[in-house]
């Protein structure tokens, strides 16, 4: 089957990009080809008029202009330059004649909608977030316009592709119907995340010693990821175990974060990686005796557990229905009151505290990690996606 994938974010390359849906996007790429497929790239950020549209709103737009019309401007700006993008990628559904365009879901995109109606080729939206996403995590300033290209793009697609239950119950609810509905989850890639990963380097590049009982977090630090939550119940987290907080990624509430172990006198039990490269998280996470997670969305579906699962670590979560759809309390993770710094400092002590407990959860762990790699996840879209051939 020939795909043409299109990727509308306008800042955001394959090959290039940290982002949670680029990785998803270049994994299940990658895991489609390995079954026969033959995948075609269009990028929108590849465009040369593309970057100037972003570089002329980031230095100029957003510095000069007030944020409420900066924003009105720049996603103005984002619906129109989906519909230049779409010109490229209907050049590019006719040169190569795909039986399908899988196009990752991006707020104010209309291109894979006007590609497919003009070209009669259907359109498979992934990792299709809630209406209200952009606004929540980033803000938009024109809001009526998002959730129209919303209604128009989740109407129009053949097929539309949630990553959790509880994003496929939200696009029910908006009168979707089933039968357009599939439900892929994000996964693993053994290639990076794989047992047998020696935590002896990480540990000693920060100078952790190998008896220090080390808890891990990876994430980009959103207000979401609850870090000062963590930061709060480690300081309380009373232990006969020596113990270390390892922070590693960076992001929006990095500098909060890192004020607030300051404020509580942390420093030498916290360590702040920065951001990493991708390809080395894997070596972090096998240096962890815990993992934790403590905050999570409301809808999504969390790459950090699957990753955490993936080598083998006691989890420590929010007790959530977005946790609870890929992990089970006391089996394959350990779960507790979310919100609730008193709640997670006790989950954590009772981890650390029972060596046959993290034995138990490290087991369990690794083997729900087979079953959640991006092969088996790209089997389940590949279905998918041949039934609209026949």
């Amino acid at each position: 089957m020939k795909i043409v994938y299109s990727l509308p974010h306008p800042a955001d390359r394959l090959d290039s990009q940290q982002a949670g849906h680029v990785i998803r996007a270049r994994a299940l790429l990658n895991a489609l080809e390995g079954l026969h497929h033959q995948i075609v790239n269009v990028e929108a950020a590849a465009e040369s008029s593309t970057k100037a549209a972003v570089g002329f709103y980031r230095n100029v737009v957003k510095k000069a202009l007030p944020r409420p019309i900066a924003m009105r401007m720049r996603d103005a700006a984002r619906v129109s330059n989906s519909r230049r993008y779409a010109a490229r990628l209907i050049e590019t559904i006719e040169s190569a004649r795909p039986d399908v365009i899988l196009e990752t879901h991006i707020a104010f995109s209309l291109a894979g909608k006007i590609a497919s109606e003009q070209t009669g080729v259907p359109l498979v939206l992934d990792d299709v977030a809630p209406a209200w996403e952009e606004e929540q995590q980033y803000g938009v300033g024109l809001k009526d316009k998002a959730h129209e290209v919303y209604k128009e793009v989740t109407e129009s697609a053949r097929l539309l592709v949630a990553v959790s239950p509880t994003i496929r119950d939200y696009l029910r609810g908006q009168g979707l119907p089933d039968s357009k509905l599939i439900l892929v989850p994000n996964g693993i890639d053994a290639s990076l995340f794989r047992a047998g990963e020696q935590p002896g380097k990480v540990r000693a590049q920060y100078g952790i010693a190998p008896d220090t009982m080390l808890i891990v977090f990876v994430g980009s630090f959103q207000p979401y990821h609850r870090v000062d939550l963590l930061i709060r119940a480690f300081k309380t987290l009373d232990t006969t175990r020596k113990t270390h907080l390892l922070l590693v990624g960076e992001g929006a509430r990095t500098a909060e974060c890192k004020a607030l172990a300051a404020e509580l006198g942390l420093m030498d039990r916290i360590t702040f990686t920065g951001a990493i490269d991708y390809s080395k998280v894997g070596s972090y996470v096998a240096a962890a005796d815990v993992t934790v997670l403590p905050g999570n969305l409301d809808y999504g579906n969390s790459m950090k557990i699957y990753e955490y699962l993936a080598l083998g670590k006691p989890v420590v979560a929010p007790d959530q229905p977005t946790v609870t759809d890929m992990v089970t309390h006391d089996q394959t993770a350990y779960l507790f009151k979310r919100d609730d710094a008193e709640a997670l400092k006790n989950a954590l002590k009772t981890v650390i505290d029972d060596p046959a407990l993290c034995q138990r959860l490290s087991a369990a762990a690794a083997k729900l990690a087979a079953e959640c790699t991006w092969e088996k996840r790209a089997e389940v879209l590949s279905n998918a996606l041949l039934t609209l051939k026949s």
